[in-house]
């Protein structure tokens, strides 16, 4: 959801609350109906909790529909479906983007009448009672609970690049990338080998004509999705409890088994392990099934350092020289654009990230803050999501139990 406007002073009505509208009271309010609000809002109305979900986009699973077409999860199917509903084993074993979006919105049905869809949550604030308000396009909402699941792709975000504003070309981020046809026979830089920025890289690789390099800051880290036929994710999930350190060692096996030697290719060997470094940055390894590291080490692909600038005819990268493009693809990351939405202390770390463990989460859960869907872990987003929806509304069904309880016991 958009989230330019801040907050309102927390102990009264936020400054832009519809005035002619009358507040509205619900038991939890879902920020954001993607697959994680979606999630949540199904297992609160499962457990009886009085929720409404808000999503400023007007269609259910708009991020989905707006990939390129020929995404497939990095998830295997059984670990990537929501609570309460299985994908359908038709869509196979990698499901695409397409049958995902018809799974999504399948799964919308049974809570689409308290689905708001088409409105913008502008801020987020606690008010003189601790309840929760929420300024939205249809009035003023107060909340005992509020989840946050608005994710960790929220807003694509660019490098402001010396020169940008002269570049001829075409520059849009990867979020904006769809198929490869529109780039044919087009000199195409992509800025970041992530997981976006390699796949869209393998996607551009079926162009009949054009050239494509990609920009690299630091040596990126690779898993395939199945390694002999064995989806990885089993494994990642088996794994999980093990020390990093040994995390990183598994790693570096598997990745020197599918991808061989990193070192011996322009991308050059990571210096630090895959699991160190996503718990670190967030950053993942990036996937490959075999064709953009193919593409590289036979020339198709060609590794530029790190992209500092932008001119007229192209970019500039880190030593010193150029690089002409017609079109620039920026898979350089989001933000979550929670800043401009809640400012109660704790609640975001330096990369604009809430807290989804550890005490900080707890203390946030205490207030009445939940979050989901701000990790990007190798045992799976979407199956990560899904454990987290059933947590999280257990938890604001217990509070809400014991709430009428004691409204009872008063009374």
């Amino acid at each position: 959801m958009t989230t330019e406007r801040a907050v309102a002073p927390a102990d009264t009505a936020p400054a832009d609350a519809a005035p002619d509208r009358p507040t509205q009271h619900v038991h939890t309010a879902v920020v954001g109906a993607g697959v994680a609000g979606l999630a949540v809002t199904r297992c609160l109305m499962d457990r009886g909790v009085d929720v409404l979900a808000f999503d400023e986009n007007t269609e259910i699973a708009h991020t989905w529909r707006n990939r390129y077409e020929n995404l497939r999860l990095n998830s295997v199917r059984w670990l990537s479906q929501m609570p309460g509903q299985a994908i359908p084993k038709r869509y196979g074993r990698w499901v695409g983007r397409d049958d995902l979006v018809s799974y999504i919105t399948d799964y919308a049905e049974p809570v689409r009448h308290v689905v708001r869809t088409g409105v913008r949550v502008a801020g987020i604030a606690r008010g003189r009672d601790h309840r929760w308000q929420l300024t939205t396009g249809s009035g003023l909402i107060t909340a005992h609970h509020v989840v946050l699941t608005t994710g960790l792709y929220h807003r694509p975000f660019t490098p402001d690049w010396p020169g940008r504003a002269g570049f001829g070309g075409r520059l849009l981020h990867a979020a904006d990338y769809l198929r490869p046809d529109p780039f044919e026979d087009e000199r195409v830089v992509i800025v970041g080998a992530g997981v976006s920025g390699v796949d869209i890289a393998s996607d551009l690789l079926r162009r009949t004509k054009g050239t494509l390099a990609i920009a690299v800051r630091t040596s990126p880290s690779f898993l395939p999705r199945e390694l002999w036929g064995l989806p990885l994710q089993g494994l990642s999930v088996s794994n999980k409890h093990l020390p990093v350190w040994l995390q990183d060692i598994g790693g570096g096996i598997i990745q020197r088994l599918s991808a061989g030697d990193l070192g011996k290719t322009p991308l050059g060997r990571p210096e630090e392990g895959m699991f160190t470094r996503l718990l670190r940055t967030g950053v993942s390894p990036s996937v490959d099934d075999g064709a953009f590291l193919a593409g590289v080490r036979d020339g198709r692909i060609e590794v530029l350092p790190s992209v500092i600038g932008l001119q007229e005819t192209g970019v500039t990268t880190s030593d010193g020289r150029t690089r002409d493009a017609d079109t620039v693809i920026t898979a350089t990351g989001y933000r979550t654009g929670l800043d401009s939405l809640i400012n109660e202390p704790g609640v975001l770390n330096e990369r604009g990230v809430p807290p989804q463990y550890g005490p900080e989460n707890r203390r946030l859960a205490g207030i009445g803050l939940h979050v989901i869907g701000f990790t990007s872990p190798l045992t799976g987003h979407l199956r990560e999501i899904g454990l987290l929806a059933k947590r999280v509304a257990k938890t604001i069904q217990r509070e809400q139990a014991g709430w009428h309880d004691r409204k009872v016991s008063a009374g």
